[in-house]
């Protein structure tokens, strides 16, 4: 027992909230849990050690890196399962320590690609992205409680921008004394950037730089692809007589063009808050709108639906059923068919189903000899009174197509 009574001093490492007491404490605490998540990426396995375990994230790292794709997927219940207060402190701080764990899956793919080839010596930055089997929540239980919060929504893209370009690091010059700040890092998402209003160089001597002097130079600054979507909350999640709910998503990098309209998905993001437009106001009201945020959901994981409507994976053809569709391709009444295979269960209408038919097939786009479209879409307009089964022939269309959403009433737009 020699020793016992020595004076010491112990701690442990605690990364949950609590009152930070220096500058150093904040910069401490980060550098110790990018060190934990470094050694979760490096450490954690699958398997026993009888069966034999693999590294699973150093493994992944490896192999994406050597394909040119420079991303990881991590799963909240591995990280909970190796220190739950690391899950903890992702989930409830992701926006400061996404970084972290992005740069030390940098660090880890550094170690696990050495050497590189020639020209490659420089390691590229790693994008992270979350995957978790908790309950997802619908869009409307997202409250003020949850903004910079871990989230998991459910629902159907209905909108997709093209892939624009984003820039992480500016470059700015002064359009007076011409002098440069260089690598001025910007924060993640549809925030923005306020540029300087006053130049800072020293001596800059007889010139006097005038107000709002700064320009960006956009050869200069480091730039990712991004991608905004409209995230729609499920038919089914929407209550009797209510509007559905729509969410502003935004991807960059690699979550770019993961997903098209029509997708049911479910998404991992970080609900974030960003500046309105200003509004038209006039005299005293002008102030009325400050302090007064939209709220969007920054993309961190991405899972796409393959079963129901809207799934993005179609099934291979086995070569018994291609003979089947063949042998139904060349029965002379193959259009007959299949008018009395939509909507069985309804009765009569037989017009209208070789219609629809022809809705779910679609043409095929001409083009005429003095240069005039016409595209291969088309549109159907059903007419008649109530309770004729229009409706139920419409839901027949939207659970048998692939990428179907089915509204009505005021959940339509004028233009369809």
């Amino acid at each position: 027992m020699s020793g016992f009574d020595d004076p010491g001093v112990y701690y442990s490492d605690s990364f949950g909230g609590g009152e930070g007491t220096g500058p150093d404490e904040g910069g401490l605490k980060r550098t110790q849990i990018k060190k934990r998540f470094r050694e979760f990426l490096r450490q954690f396995r699958v398997g026993t050690d009888r069966t034999g375990f693999t590294y699973k994230y150093r493994d992944e790292l490896k192999r994406h890196y050597t394909l040119g794709e420079y991303w990881v997927e991590v799963e909240m219940e591995d990280l909970a399962s190796f220190e739950e207060d690391l899950a903890d402190c992702l989930y409830k701080l992701p926006t400061e320590n996404l970084p972290l764990l992005e740069e030390a899956a940098k660090e880890v793919a550094d170690e696990v690609t050495r050497p590189r080839p020639v020209g490659e010596e420089t390691v590229e930055d790693i994008q992270v992205m979350v995957k978790s089997d908790a309950h997802h929540a619908s869009i409307r239980c997202l409250k003020s409680e949850q903004v910079s919060r871990l989230v998991k929504v459910h629902g159907i893209i209905i909108s997709a921008t093209p892939v624009r370009a984003k820039a992480t690091k500016v470059c700015l010059q002064c359009r007076g004394c011409r002098n440069l700040i260089s690598n001025i890092p910007l924060p993640p998402g549809l925030q923005g950037y306020a540029l300087p209003r006053k130049c800072n160089s020293e001596g800059a001597g007889s010139v006097k730089c005038p107000i709002d002097p700064y320009f960006i130079l956009p050869d200069r600054c480091v730039c990712v692809d991004f991608q905004t979507l409209r995230l729609q909350e499920s038919p089914d999640a929407v209550p009797h007589g209510e509007m559905p709910r729509h969410m502003q998503l935004y991807c960059d990098r690699y979550l770019c063009d993961r997903v098209v309209p029509g997708n049911r998905v479910t998404i991992m993001g970080i609900f974030s808050i960003k500046k309105m437009a200003a509004a038209k106001t006039y005299g005293r009201e002008k102030s009325s709108g400050v302090g007064i945020r939209a709220s969007y959901l920054r993309v961190i994981g991405i899972q796409v639906d393959t079963e129901g409507t809207g799934r993005a994976a179609t099934g291979s053809v086995t070569p018994q059923e291609e003979e089947e569709l063949r042998g139904l391709a060349a029965s002379p009444n193959i259009y007959e068919s299949l008018a009395r295979s939509i909507a069985p269960s309804i009765y009569g209408s037989d017009d209208l189903k070789r219609a629809i038919t022809c809705l779910l097939f679609g043409g095929s786009r001409k083009r005429l000899p003095d240069g005039l479209n016409r595209r291969g879409d088309i549109n159907l307009l059903m007419l008649g009174d109530p309770g004729t089964a229009k409706s139920q022939l419409l839901k027949f269309v939207e659970r048998c197509s692939p990428i179907g959403v089915y509204t009505s009433g005021k959940g339509s737009s004028a233009a369809g």
